[in-house]
């Protein structure tokens, strides 16, 4: 009988963690004569009370539940990374600890996959979440289609489910600031795609920061596509053009004329603003020579603090 592993990356999530893992446990129960199932729960780093749940949670079910702990808080594709390396399953599912994906999809992903698909995208029709998610959502996702990634969903996806041979694929090419989404289209092949509608947040609050939001589109921008390295290229050649044309038109001024150039404000606007373009272009090379750096000096993506596989997996 295959065995499906489920991924679950928390943070924050004490007070519906419970709960949550319960309502994923019995859609997988009523699946159990298509397969066996463990849940791996991935601690990054909460600082509330998360992973106290998450002990008696394995306690209840230590033959399918495991437990893998940071020392501190490194980040949800970390976590999704650490989940899928320690996965035994012979396809893996990742799922928020929130539950607004739909668990009961992961049965339907399932069969999608033992139909012979080796990715299967729970993709975003539509979402109960308030304008300030899906407006953001939208321009992000549109601008990653755009310039990055032309395979990705139109609304994205965080629910997936992969097979064992896409999963080795991603733990051999590690990434350092990495983009989920880009990693699993890079080593996938076509995927078949299901749409569902993503619900609202029941309880607590979302730890996917402006901050963490705007962080991760850098990564997956910079991460898939030269865009902006050639759009300073193109901005370079332009200004140096107008600049050539100017000094022109001064010179000619100056022997025909024979008159100065006027105007020290208009002078100094440009002055600035040419020098803030220069201070821009600068920062996005920056980007760029910060992620290679980073990827080079191969530093551990993650530190686990201690992990619990379910039993019989213990190390």
């Amino acid at each position: 009988m295959p065995k499906l592993s489920v991924v679950v990356p928390v943070y924050r999530e004490a007070i519906a963690l419970r709960k949550n893992v319960h309502t994923l446990r019995a859609v997988l129960d009523e699946h159990r004569q298509a397969f066996d199932y463990e849940i791996i729960l991935v601690n990054d780093g909460s600082p509330d009370a998360s992973l106290e749940v998450m002990e008696k949670l394995r306690d209840e079910a230590p033959d399918s539940t495991g437990i893998i702990s940071f020392v501190r808080n490194f980040g949800q594709v970390a976590a999704i990374f650490a989940g899928l390396a320690r996965a035994s399953g012979d396809c893996v599912s990742v799922i928020s600890d929130d539950l607004q994906d739909p668990p009961e999809l992961i049965p339907v992903m399932f069969e999608k996959w033992r139909a012979g698909a080796k990715t299967v995208l729970a993709v975003r029709s539509g979402r109960e979440d308030g304008w300030t998610a899906r407006v953001p959502s939208r321009i992000f996702y549109g601008a990653m289609r755009r310039y990055s990634l032309p395979r990705l969903p139109t609304a994205g996806f965080d629910f997936f489910l992969l097979d064992r041979q896409v999963v080795q694929h991603m733990l051999m090419n590690p990434e350092s600031n990495g983009f989920l989404q880009g990693q699993i289209l890079y080593v996938s092949g076509p995927a078949v795609e299901i749409p569902y509608v993503r619900r609202k947040r029941a309880t607590g609050q979302s730890g996917w920061t402006l901050f963490k939001k705007v962080k991760y589109f850098i990564d997956g921008f910079i991460g898939y596509t030269f865009a902006p390295i050639r759009l300073i290229s193109l901005l370079g050649i332009v200004l140096f053009s107008v600049g050539i044309a100017l000094s022109g038109l001064l010179v000619l001024q100056r022997i025909f004329w024979g008159t100065g150039s006027q105007g020290w404000t208009s002078i100094m606007i440009a002055m600035l603003l040419l020098h803030g373009l220069e201070m821009l272009m600068i920062g996005v090379i920056g980007e760029y020579l910060w992620r290679t750096l980073d990827q080079a000096r191969r530093r551990a993506p993650y530190v686990v603090d201690y992990e619990k596989l379910p039993q019989g997996r213990e190390k």
